[in-house]
């Protein structure tokens, strides 16, 4: 309020307390602001047509909707630790998902986030990048392998070439390579000794059916 004074701004609030209320038009009669109250006389029709009293209670909306800020938080966790960015979020995520490129990481993470508001992280498998010392910190019951067949790989592959216009003989849609590729994750998987989730002609949601029913099993 002492702001807006010095301002001589237009003074709108939408303040459910009766007393703060009281106390921003008094601020405003005596100093002569301008003040629109936007929330009050909306109030007080509901009240009428539904013979309801109001809370008055400050943050009820928040209370009444955590699932959904939990579910926002989750989404931009995923957002932000997409395709390992930061390997502290390894530590921090309730599931982290691990697979070469084109076995739908990040696509699960953002479901996932947003249908069951879980923090996931994911890390692509490259046989040249030495795998960051966070990942082998997190719990086994939070990693999750993914996997599906050289030419399945291949095939997805060969689309995203087109469509970034590559053009032929590009190293990343050639099967020999996916094939060792695919040998490294699976080393990688046995190594953690984590559970293995084939994609392969499955959609999202099939895929996370399988997930889910391996997390359920740690609880």
């Amino acid at each position: 309020m002492e702001d807006a004074l010095k301002e001589q701004a237009i003074v709108i609030t939408t303040l459910v307390s009766d007393q703060l209320n009281q106390m921003v038009e008094e601020f405003c009669t005596l100093h002569g602001l301008d003040h629109v109250d936007y929330i009050s006389p909306l109030m007080r029709i509901i009240s009428r047509r539904t013979q309801l009293k109001p809370t008055r209670q400050s943050g009820s909306i928040h209370a009444m909707n955590k699932n959904y800020f939990d579910r926002v938080d989750a989404i931009e966790f995923a957002v932000k630790f997409d395709d390992g960015r930061s390997p502290r979020g390894f530590l921090e995520s309730d599931l982290v998902l691990l697979g070469v490129s084109r076995t739908s990481k990040t696509p699960l993470s953002i479901y996932l986030a947003n249908n069951n508001s879980l923090k996931v992280s994911n890390l692509p498998l490259v046989p040249e990048i030495t795998l960051p010392k966070e990942i082998f910190q997190v719990p086994k019951e939070k990693l999750i392998g993914l996997i599906a067949s050289p030419r399945y790989i291949m095939r997805i592959r060969q689309e995203r070439v087109k469509v970034l216009g590559l053009g032929q003989g590009s190293a990343y849609d050639d099967l020999s390579r996916i094939k060792s590729e695919l040998l490294y994750a699976q080393k990688i998987y046995d190594q953690l000794g984590i559970p293995v989730v084939n994609i392969e002609n499955k959609s999202i949601e099939e895929t996370v059916v399988h997930i889910e029913a391996i997390l359920n099993q740690y609880q």
